[in-house]
């Protein structure tokens, strides 16, 4: 049996009174997706649930000079299709398309999936990849935070006491000249990705690379950056050459996954290497598209 108090404000700063007041023992719930399978199973045993389904505020969608900001409560499947209004925001949108099934994206959001900080989140990976941050408050104030810094490991984040994740922002770049993508291999439609591989890449009028993303999900406890096969593209012309396979190679190297039952580590890293390359590949063809 469920033993806990539930809790309904209706604005940002009420919602951050309550965590306040409550501390530790307050959990926070919006769609409530992940929240009910750990009450059910009794992984957590929260003295309060505040809920913010009608706090007013973290439904919202909109574009600035400085990129796109995305609500905290804004449901996965709004995030289908976003792309449209929101080009910047198109490997976010594929990306979702295949999390889950229908029912769940209709309820789960989009900050409590980054908040849950599952390894194998395909969301989360994305949002490394276009560089996004999060915009963090609690009662005396509020702080933003990059996603590479708010994932620490695998479920866990570096939300402090009291504090409310509002809403993530996803920095604008040239659509003519720079373009992200996602590449994720399951075993079954709506699993969690075995591996997914983001990439983001900018190029000049030459081929040459001005800048570059590869991030790695679900083969260490975060999303992992591969720094080493980036150097191998930025700076050099990646077009028409074997540029993108050797990166696929050094973001193999990169990683030391360990096996699950869904896949041995050895196939994980030969997944990293051809997802690295399909990702890079994608990228390329639409930065010059």
């Amino acid at each position: 049996m469920i033993d806990c108090h539930y809790l309904e404000p209706t604005t940002v700063s009420e919602a951050c009174a309550l965590l306040a007041e409550h501390g530790d023992g307050a959990k926070v719930v919006a769609g409530g997706q992940q929240m009910s399978l750990l009450l059910r199973n009794g992984l957590i045993q929260p003295s309060h649930l505040i809920s913010i389904q009608h706090v007013s505020g973290l439904e919202d969608i909109a574009e600035s000079a400085d990129g796109v900001t995305i609500g905290a409560k804004v449901t996965l499947n709004r995030l289908i299709g976003v792309d449209n209004a929101h080009p910047t925001l198109r490997a976010l949108s594929r990306a979702v398309e295949d999390v889950a099934d229908q029912q769940i994206r209709n309820f789960a959001t989009l900050g409590g999936a980054i908040c849950e900080a599952h390894p194998a989140s395909d969301i989360n990976v994305v949002l490394s990849t276009l560089n996004a941050s999060v915009k963090l408050v609690s009662a005396s104030g509020e702080r933003v935070v990059s996603i590479d810094d708010f994932v620490t490991d695998a479920f866990a984040t570096a939300v402090r006491p009291g504090e409310l994740l509002t809403e993530v922002v996803v920095p604008s770049f040239d659509l003519t000249s720079a373009a992200a993508a996602y590449r994720r291999f399951v075993l079954r439609a709506g699993d969690y990705s075995v591996v997914g591989v983001g990439t983001f890449v900018s190029l000049d009028g030459a081929g040459s690379c001005q800048d570059v993303r590869i991030v790695v999900g679900n083969c260490s406890g975060t999303p992992a950056q591969a720094q080493e096969a980036e150097g191998r593209l930025k700076g050099h012309n990646i077009v028409g050459n074997n540029a993108l396979a050797d990166a696929g190679d050094l973001a193999a190297a990169h990683v030391a996954p360990s096996g699950d039952p869904m896949a041995s580590s050895e196939y994980k890293i030969d997944l990293v290497n051809v997802l690295t390359r399909e990702a890079l590949a994608e990228a390329v063809a639409l930065a010059t598209g």
